[in-house]
């Protein structure tokens, strides 16, 4: 089998992704094994449905992780083959748990709490996007999710009251997936499912994502098995994604030593430096003056080379 294309949003703080989604489908096909070409989108806008993630197999284009995991199953791919009719039936069940209890908490977390969207969703959801279209997506995906938590808890009419339901249920949700792992590596065995896959995408992104506001991102840590397989399968299948985050870190911390170091000398540093870039200024005016280049360049702005500049930028965009 040739390889698949996957396109999917951008990883930050150590996740491959930062998109739930997209972790799913990526964390699965890490799971089996199939061979893969990952592809950073910045923009869905020309996807099939104007989101991510996508999967492209020749002329088979699949949008969501239920389509990819039944298309992977028909090429003979699964991690769930282990699985019997009654483990396959409490997956099933514990996945539509996690939509109902975790997922909506998961939603006012990334997208409703103000805070939250504002220093940290917005902002990373914006860095992974082309211009106009991050000024666009961010704000339709968090009007999205306020439409999903109103439909849900419209009869609240007091916010707060909102966010204490929907993290106390949430908080259940997790005792309950705790209390299924046990000590256990994975939720069926030693051996991991989709459901494992889908596990880990919800918690991931609470774990690593620097949250002001983190009452749900707590109580994942707060869970140490829960903590531990976030870890594990974190270490398991995205080594290289942590080792390069870590990597960035310990040089962004070096040179914010060595910017401190400058900092101590700053009113010196900067008195010279103003001081050096007027006398430059001064000797590149006085210079451009005497050979005439203010001249040429207002010849040059006339001419027709200079549209023809202009023309080549349009056909390159």
């Amino acid at each position: 089998m040739a390889s698949i294309d996957l396109d999917i949003w951008r990883g930050e703080w150590g996740l491959a992704s930062i998109d739930l989604e997209c972790l799913k489908v990526l964390t699965y096909m890490k799971f089996i094994g199939v061979p893969v070409r990952v592809r950073e989108a910045n923009n869905p806008y020309f996807t099939p449905k104007g989101r991510l993630p996508v999967m492209r197999d020749g002329r088979n284009v699949l949008t969501n992780f239920e389509e990819v995991v039944d298309y992977l199953k028909s090429l003979h791919y699964s991690t769930d083959v282990h699985l019997n009719t009654m483990q396959a039936a409490e997956a099933s069940a514990f996945t539509q748990y996690l939509r109902d209890k975790l997922y909506p908490a998961y939603q006012y977390t990334w997208w409703v709490d103000e805070k939250n969207y504002s220093d940290v969703t917005r902002p990373a959801y914006s860095k992974a996007l082309r211009i106009p279209f991050n000024f666009y997506y961010p704000s339709r995906y968090q009007n999205a999710a306020k439409e999903m938590i109103d439909a849900l808890y419209g009869e609240h009419t007091d916010l707060r009251e909102i966010e204490k339901t929907i993290y106390s249920e949430a908080e259940k949700c997790l005792k309950t997936l705790s209390d299924r792992l046990g000590e256990s590596e994975y939720f069926f065995g030693n051996r991991p499912s989709s459901f494992d896959a889908v596990v880990f995408a919800y918690l991931a992104p609470l774990v690593k994502a620097p949250f002001p506001n983190a009452t749900l991102s707590n109580q994942v840590k707060g869970i140490a098995n829960l903590s531990r397989f976030v870890a594990r399968i974190n270490q398991k299948n995205f080594r290289h994604v942590t080792d390069e985050y870590n990597k960035q870190n310990a040089k962004k911390h070096s040179t914010g030593t060595q910017s401190d170091k400058e900092a101590a000398n700053f009113p010196n540093q900067t008195r010279n430096k103003i001081l050096a870039a007027l006398f430059a200024a001064i000797a590149m005016t006085g210079y451009a003056v005497a050979n005439g280049m203010f001249q040429e360049l207002k010849d040059f702005e006339q001419s027709r080379d200079y549209n023809d500049m202009f023309e080549n930028d349009e056909e390159d965009n």
